[in-house]
């Protein structure tokens, strides 16, 4: 049986058999010309555990804009910080931070499997087939602030188990150095005491609520407190601060987004 195995020992995966999957997609950012451009690094693969068949297999549909305009400091941060966030690497270079990414996620694929075939061959029963998915999509955003551009990520994970998980999120950069925008440096000094009653009111509407008290008829945590999230983005006339799954609801509620129009809350920003 051929196995995945088979297959890396022939050296990284991606650099062997399936670097054909990898495709580079270059990108102008909305007529701003060579200085903040972007460009896909995207991989589409179906790895099955064993050759001859189609499950187990770990699928991954990714789509990541990595910076290559003429603006080397603003370019340098934004790959930097997704190389980080996405795929846990320290480095600009968002093309291998994803290689390792992957490969790692297969040697966790193929662990997992191995374990259950050894499994059931001490109890002699047929293996449990783990199969694991990984989508990523990002796009570039540009709200009502010329200065920032948000990097807006939905991605889902599914590795066994009842269900996958969605996520999505908005990371926000200043164009002037690629720093990232939080609540804590967008938002005057005391932002939450502003923030958190405009958010309470929209949940309560979002939800079709009177009260808190009815919060948990719809499926949200009615006894934790709101809190204003480091997830938002920035779009035209409003910010949408983004609340994933189990953040105020559980997984069957959703992705909850609450929009609060700018001229509401202008003055507490900076």
């Amino acid at each position: 049986m051929w196995k995945l195995t088979t297959i890396m020992t022939k050296g990284r995966i991606i650099l062997t058999a399936f670097v054909s999957a990898f495709i580079l997609v270059l990108e102008a950012c909305n007529g701003r010309g060579d200085k903040y451009a972007f460009q896909y690094v995207s991989f589409k693969e179906t790895l099955p555990y064993a050759l001859d068949k189609t499950e187990p297999s770990c699928r991954f549909d990714i789509h990541v804009l990595q910076a290559h305009g003429a603006d080397a400091v603003f370019a340098e941060a934004f790959n930097r910080d997704i190389s980080m966030y996405l795929f846990g690497k320290d480095t600009t270079d968002v093309r291998s931070a994803m290689i390792s990414f992957i490969d790692s996620i297969i040697k966790v694929f193929k662990s997992d499997n191995d374990e259950q075939i050894e499994f059931a061959k001490e109890g002699d029963y047929e293996p449990r087939a783990i199969n694991y998915e990984y989508v990523i999509n990002t796009n570039i955003t540009y709200g009502n602030n010329k200065d920032i551009i948000g990097h807006f990520i939905n991605s889902y994970q599914y590795t066994g188990g009842a269900h996958g998980g969605t996520l999505i999120t908005c990371r926000n950069y200043r164009l002037k150095d690629g720093s990232l925008v939080t609540p804590d440096n967008y938002f005057k000094p005391g932002y939450e005491k502003r923030l958190i009653p405009v958010l309470d009111s929209l949940l309560l509407i979002e939800a079709g609520c009177n009260s808190r008290d009815e919060l948990d008829e719809h499926g949200y945590f009615s006894n934790e407190p709101m809190f204003v999230p480091g997830n938002f983005e920035i779009r035209q006339d409003t910010i949408a601060f983004i609340f994933n799954q189990y953040d105020i609801a559980p997984y069957s509620t959703g992705i909850t987004t609450l929009m609060v129009p700018e001229n509401d809350i202008r003055d507490i920003i900076r």
